[in-house]
């Protein structure tokens, strides 16, 4: 049987049983109060008359309005209440999943339609669980009251009235399938238009830079027709239920009025009776109308959870599995043992990697594009596990240790220096779980010349840097990561490129900052600069996922003719940059 997603994401939500108790108590009984009205009124109109007006009565009837009032209000917050909190919690349920997901997802799942599922389909369940839901029980005790009073007051005009209803829910039902699976193809739709605006808008410099805003108008403009022609299937839906709904309440209201009103004339029923009956139909129109949309929304809901379910039961990283404490005191040299890796189980990545990088020694990885170097380094920050084989730090496997311990061993200055939206001074301390002192932001931002050019800004340690960091150079935003590494004070350090694409000038002083952090450090950078690999105490030749060379600059120099390919390439590369510098 097919699970219910929608059941299983409110299992989500820590119910306070107490509140949900009393508050449809007070549902229960507000509803209640508003079926004792009609027959108050309708022993209000049996006894009047002008000689002697019956106060007692009339009092009762304005008692009753002003306490049915205040208990609809309250049961109202009350259930409102619990519907927002119940959304909260999914949302924050969802916030937390999508952050502990592991990186294969978004490999896979574009960022724009991750954000769809937690704004636009959440959006669709917020209405349903905090619009709709609360008010199912009242209107369920309103309907079901009043059709026990209608028994009670006339049982003839109740069967006459109530043979039309079930003939209106045999032709909602179907419908309520159909918006179901439109409602699929209409979320899918959404997330794909949002994951289009997503990829447009974080490279829109090279839209703008390839004059390509026709071709990226022309594929916004197919996926908005698409959802035009979705929201137009649920309009046609809608305008299907709205009449049918509308004419079955026209024609009871006809039944009654014209059959009620024989029966009245006939002397089989009261005026007070009939008054009380119209009361009761009209009580029973907005609960009705409600009820009749309930299935189509609950199948729309349905629609959505289904989305938002695929990313909730996907696999998370374990970041605190493991409780092994990390020894850094010990000779704690890092080790790849026979390591192999491929993604989604195709073409191995890398194959049979074996090499020791010692304690405090810096190992430089260099080799083609596409060698797998970058895929190593998401071994060992453990983005990835490997299909077959181990790295141990000292004599321990690192997946013995809890992740996030490990990752803040780690200091990581990516090739594209990621920054976040916010100030420099967020983006130093980014991760910390503590706010750094204004002294010790500065020592550690000279470390890595980065203080400097940071006074200079009109708000210095406050400037919003923009989204990327669009508003920083390629060579500041590089010595921003490395003060965020140098403020993780990490006994292992990865370089990924990080002084490629840079003028001399910010190479040098990116080069130097780099030298600081690198200092009494274990230290794996993958780099095509000369300086930095001539420097490295062991260098790694990868090439198409294996390693064919290892050794210093000069032992493979004499002995590997692919890495002396590599170093007279760069040699020439330098030697034209050079010039460049100078002309």
């Amino acid at each position: 049987m097919k699970k219910n997603h929608l059941f299983e994401l409110l299992r989500i939500v820590n119910w306070p049983r107490k509140i949900i108790f009393f508050s449809i108590l007070l549902s229960i009984f507000a509803a209640v109060i508003n079926l004792i009205i009609p027959i108050i009124t309708k022993n209000v109109i049996d006894d009047f008359s002008i000689e002697n007006i019956n106060w007692y009565w009339i009092i009762l009837l304005v008692v009753f309005f002003i306490f049915n009032a205040c208990l609809s209000g309250i049961s109202f917050y009350m259930l409102k209440y619990l519907g927002e909190n119940a959304i909260y919690s999914i949302k924050k349920a969802m916030w937390n999943k999508i952050l502990r997901l592991r990186i294969a997802y978004f490999d896979k799942n574009e960022s724009g339609t991750t954000i769809s599922r937690l704004t636009d389909d959440v959006d669709i369940l917020n209405d349903f669980i905090a619009e709709k839901l609360p008010n199912l029980l009242s209107q369920i005790v309103i309907i079901v009251g009043s059709v026990v009073m209608l028994f009670v007051l006339d049982w003839k005009l109740t069967l006459a009235m109530l043979t039309i209803i079930p003939v209106t829910f045999f032709i909602i039902l179907p419908i309520g399938n159909l918006t179901y699976k439109i409602s699929l193809k209409l979320q899918d739709e959404i997330a794909e238009y949002s994951g289009l605006l997503g990829r447009v808008l974080t490279e829109i410099r090279l839209v703008k830079s390839y004059s390509a805003e026709d071709g990226e108008y022309y594929n916004g403009e197919k996926k908005l027709k698409e959802l035009l022609k979705l929201r137009l299937k649920e309009a046609k839906i809608q305008a299907i239920v709205s009449p049918i709904v509308t004419g079955t309440m026209v024609i009871i209201l006809i039944v009654i009025i014209g059959y009620g009103g024989l029966r009245v004339s006939s002397g089989d029923i009261s005026a007070g009776s009939f008054v009380a009956i119209i009361f009761y139909l009209i009580q029973s129109v907005t609960p009705l109308t409600s009820l009749s949309s309930f299935y189509t929304d609950y199948k729309k809901a349905m629609g959505s959870t289904e989305r938002l379910y695929e990313i909730y039961s996907s696999p998370e990283e374990d970041v605190n599995e493991n409780t092994l404490d990390i020894q850094h005191e010990r000779n704690t040299s890092l080790s790849i043992k026979e390591l192999n890796f491929s993604y989604d189980n195709n073409v191995e990545v890398l194959k049979n990697i074996n090499f020791d990088i010692t304690k405090n020694k810096t190992t430089a990885i260099v080799g083609p594009s596409g060698s797998g170097k970058s895929t190593l380094f998401y071994l060992i920050e453990r983005m990835y596990e490997p299909t077959s084989g181990n790295i141990l730090y000292g004599e321990e496997s690192i997946y013995n240790f809890s992740l996030q311990e490990w990752r803040n061993t780690i200091g990581y200055v990516m090739q594209d220096s990621s920054m976040m939206n916010g100030t420099i001074k967020g983006n130093l301390i980014y991760g910390l779980d503590k706010d750094m002192a204004k002294a010790e932001l500065e020592q550690y931002a000279r470390l890595a010349n980065a203080h400097e050019f940071i006074v200079k800004l009109p708000e210095g340690y406050d400037t919003m840097v923009g989204e990327r960091g669009v508003k920083l150079s390629g060579g500041q935003r590089q010595r921003i990561a490395i003060g965020r590494a140098f403020l993780r004070n990490p006994k292992l350090l990865l370089l990924d490129e990080a002084t490629s694409n840079l003028d001399s000038e910010s190479e040098q002083l990116v080069q130097d900052a780099l030298n600081n952090l690198m200092r009494s450090r274990t230290t794996l950078v993958i780099a095509h600069r000369l300086s930095t690999i001539k420097n490295a105490d062991q260098i790694i030749f990868l090439d198409n996922g294996e390693i064919t060379g290892i050794g210093t600059h000069e032992e493979l120099l004499c002995s590997h003719r692919k890495y002396t390919l590599f170093v007279e390439t760069q040699e020439l590369k330098q030697n034209q940059n050079f010039k460049k510098a100078y002309q």
